[in-house]
C-alpha cells in the first residue's frame, strides 16, 4: 500500500510550509530589495504592484476549480513555477527587470493561499476538521521561519533571504506531490455551478464584509511593507526584528487554537469590532514606541488584528457562502482584502514613509475607524 498522510496532517503541513515561505517573504523581502541597492520609494512601488499582481493571480489562476483533484494539481504546478521564478532573481541586476520579476513571482505565488484555504474549507465541511487547530500550524511555520531568517540575515547577509524562499518552495512542492488519505472530492455535492466572481461582487450583502476585511487587512500595509525597514532605521537589530514578527504570530496562534472557545457564542460582527479595537491600539503603539519592550508587547495584538479578523472571515465564508461559491469567494478574499487593499495602502505608505516615518502607523490606525460603524450597522446580513 502506497504511503499517504492523513488529510488533516497533510493540511497542517501545507499551512506550515506555505506560511513558512510567507514568513520569509513578508517581513524580509523589503530588506532583500534594500540590500540590492533599491531605494525606499522604489521598494514601495514594487511592493504595491506586487500586491496588485497577487490580486490578479488570486482571481485569474483559481477559476473553474471545484474538485479537490483539480485544486491539488493547480497547487503543484504553481508551487514548482514559483520556485523557478524566484530563482530568476539570481540572473538579473537591472532594477526594472527586478521590478517585473517581483510582479511575476507574486502573481504566481498568491493563489497558493486561496487554493489551500479552499482545500481546508472542504476538510472542515466533509471531514469535520477543526480549522483553527490545523491552521495554527501555518502560524507556527511563519513564526519559526521569520525568527530563523532574522538570525541568518544578521549572521550572513541579505542574500540568504532569497535562498531561503527557494528552499522553502522546494519543500512545499515535495509536500504537494505527497498523497493524502480521505481527501474529500466534493464533486457530487457541488452539482450547482459557481455563481462566478462578478455575480458574487454584485450582491449588496457581500459588500459590508468586503469593506470591513479590506480595511482591517489593508491597515497592516505599513507594518508588512516598512515595519522591518523602520525598526532597522531606529537601530533595532535584524535578530530582534525576526523576534517581533515571531511574537506577533505567537499571539495569532493563541487565538487560532482557542478561537472556538472564546468566540463560539460571539457574533461575526462583534469579532470584527474586537479586531478593529485591537488595530487602533496596536498601530498607535507602533507609531510612538522606539524601545524593544513596548514593540514586543504590541506585537501580541497581531492575534487580534489579524487572527480574530481572519477567524471571523472564515466563519462568514463557511456559514454564509454556499459550497459551489467557496472557491470564488476565497479568491475574492485573497484578491481584494489580502492583496489589493494592502497594495493601495502599501503604495501610499511608500510615498509618505520617507516624510512621516513612524506616523505612518498612526494613519493605519485611522484607516480602521470606519469598521466600527459598518460592523454595528443593523442593515448588514452577517450580524444575524
Amino acid at each position: 500500500m502506497r504511503f499517504a498522510l492523513p488529510s488533516s496532517i497533510w493540511m497542517g503541513f501545507y499551512y506550515a510550509f506555505f506560511f513558512g515561505v510567507f514568513g520569509i517573504l513578508l517581513p524580509f523581502w523589503a530588506l532583500w530589495l534594500k540590500g540590492e541597492g533599491i531605494s525606499t520609494e522604489m521598494i514601495g512601488s514594487m511592493l504595491a504592484f506586487a500586491l496588485v499582481a497577487r490580486s490578479a493571480g488570486a482571481l485569474l489562476l483559481t477559476r473553474n476549480l471545484v474538485s479537490t483533484t483539480s485544486l491539488l494539481t493547480r497547487v503543484q504546478r504553481l508551487t514548482l513555477t514559483a520556485m523557478v521564478a524566484f530563482s530568476g532573481f539570481y540572473l538579473i541586476e537591472n532594477v526594472y527587470a527586478i521590478f517585473l520579476l517581483v510582479i511575476l513571482t507574486n502573481f504566481i505565488f498568491s493563489p497558493l493561499m486561496a487554493l489551500g484555504e479552499t482545500i481546508g474549507a472542504k476538510l472542515v465541511r466533509y471531514n469535520n476538521m477543526d480549522y483553527g487547530r490545523v491552521r495554527l500550524w501555518g502560524s507556527i511555520g511563519f513564526m519559526l521561519s521569520s525568527a530563523l531568517t532574522g538570525f541568518l540575515v544578521e549572521e550572513f547577509n541579505h542574500k540568504i533571504i532569497l535562498l531561503s524562499i527557494i528552499v522553502g518552495l522546494g519543500i512545499l512542492f515535495l509536500l504537494t506531490i505527497t498523497p493524502a488519505k480521505n481527501m474529500p472530492e466534493g464533486g457530487t455535492a457541488t452539482s450547482k455551478p459557481s455563481s462566478g466572481i462578478l455575480t458574487i461582487l454584485k450582491r449588496p450583502a457581500f459588500w459590508p464584509f468586503l469593506a470591513i476585511t479590506s480595511l482591517l487587512q489593508g491597515a497592516h500595509a505599513a507594518y508588512y511593507g516598512f515595519g522591518a525597514v523602520y525598526w532597522q532605521d531606529i537601530g533595532i537589530s535584524e535578530t530582534y526584528i525576526g523576534y517581533f514578527w515571531s511574537v506577533g504570530v505567537a499571539g495569532e496562534i493563541f487565538f487560532l487554537a482557542f478561537g472556538k472557545r472564546f468566540f463560539g457564542n460571539v457574533s461575526i460582527a462583534m469579532m470584527f469590532v474586537i479586531a478593529a479595537a485591537g488595530s487602533v491600539l496596536r498601530w498607535t503603539t507602533l507609531g510612538y514606541a522606539v524601545d524593544v519592550t513596548p514593540i514586543m508587547l504590541s506585537q501580541l495584538l497581531h492575534g487580534v488584528t489579524f487572527g480574530v479578523a481572519h477567524l471571523a472571515s472564515m466563519r462568514y465564508m463557511s456559514e454564509r457562502v454556499s459550497e459551489e461559491d467557496a472557491v470564488a469567494t476565497q479568491a475574492i478574499y485573497a484578491a481584494l482584502p489580502f492583496s489589493l487593499a494592502i497594495a493601495i495602502l502599501t503604495f501610499v505608505s511608500g510615498l509618505f514613509y520617507p516624510i512621516v516615518k513612524a506616523d505612518i502607523f498612526i494613519y493605519m490606525a485611522l484607516a480602521v475607524l470606519p469598521v466600527f460603524l459598518i460592523a454595528r450597522s443593523k442593515h448588514i446580513s452577517f450580524i444575524k
